[in-house]
């Protein structure tokens, strides 16, 4: 993939500062506006108006060469998807939605260097070149480094446990060493569910412009208004990887072959098709046991 040319001139809108101390795949929603940031929801955390680094940084960065890639190709294709979701606990993951590696962050203000320490045992440095709630510019250590663009929305979790993307809700999506018992398995599916509950309730929540599912393992085609199971012998690698061998891949489907066939209330109150999946969903993980 090449790289595209960095933006040349002055960036607006953006703070470097010294501080003391944070239809298958994609359905369209209203972007916000400027003056909607004020409505939005109050669980979340509006950084537009923060001028401090540590703040700033601390949010959900995805690679903006990749990002505007991935816009224009079919989900059948494989591209990476670089970013570092970063939270105000110290903890992060880099490429969530590719190979991730969970692991934590520290940011050194005299330097402007930020390290990521990861749990596959590489560490990894950059320096800010400049940040602001939507952007940050980074770079590798080194005068002539190229440098990085990353894009975010400004907002995060008062709770983080409320993040899909907070590490503890990801840990569905770590390949086992060894086989797993039927618990294990049951529990890996039911994480999946509750994962996927808390992405709908996030994208609306951030009222977000495109709800995405790319790069993310799963094996549902998700409609306004319905979620359906694909066919076995159709199921992606991302899904089929995160279990240890493909046994252990069919007994899962199994599952939710069979939480699929339930019947589930569709709140027709809600005219938001976002809030309906996310309601399904969350029945889905509550009935789950039941089998």
């Amino acid at each position: 993939m090449c790289m595209k040319k960095i933006l040349s001139g002055i960036m607006l809108i953006i703070v470097l500062c010294q501080c003391n101390s944070s239809d298958d795949n994609a359905k369209e929603k209203k972007a916000f506006s400027p003056g909607d940031r004020a409505g939005a929801d109050k669980t979340m955390i509006d950084l537009s108006a923060s001028k401090l680094i540590p703040e700033l940084v601390c949010q959900r960065w995805d690679n903006k060469e990749d990002y505007e890639d991935v816009k224009n190709v079919s989900d059948k294709l494989e591209i990476p998807f670089r970013g570092f979701y970063l939270f105000n606990d110290g903890s992060m993951v880099k490429d969530p939605r590719d190979n991730m590696v969970p692991g934590s962050w520290a940011y050194d203000d005299k330097a402007k260097l930020l390290q990521f320490n990861l749990q596959n045992g590489t560490t990894e440095k950059y320096i800010i070149r400049a940040v602001g709630y939507d952007e940050l510019v980074l770079s590798k250590p080194g005068k002539d480094a190229p440098l990085i663009k990353y894009m975010a929305d400004g907002f995060l979790h008062k709770d983080l446990h409320n993040d899909p993307f907070y590490a503890p809700n990801m840990l569905w999506r770590a390949k086992p060493k060894a086989a797993e018992g039927d618990a294990a398995i049951h529990k890996r599916v039911k994480d999946c569910l509750h994962f996927y509950y808390l992405y709908y309730t996030d994208n609306d929540k951030r009222n977000a412009p495109v709800i995405s599912f790319y790069g993310l393992p799963g094996c549902f085609i998700w409609y306004a208004g319905g979620i359906h199971l694909k066919k076995e012998e159709k199921l992606d690698k991302a899904w089929t990887n995160i279990f240890y061998n493909a046994a252990d891949a069919s007994k899962a489907y199994v599952i939710l072959d069979k939480m699929i066939t339930k019947k589930y209330k569709w709140d027709k109150d809600v005219s938001n098709w976002v809030k309906q999946n996310a309601g399904v969903l969350k029945q889905m993980e509550q009935k789950i046991d039941s089998l």
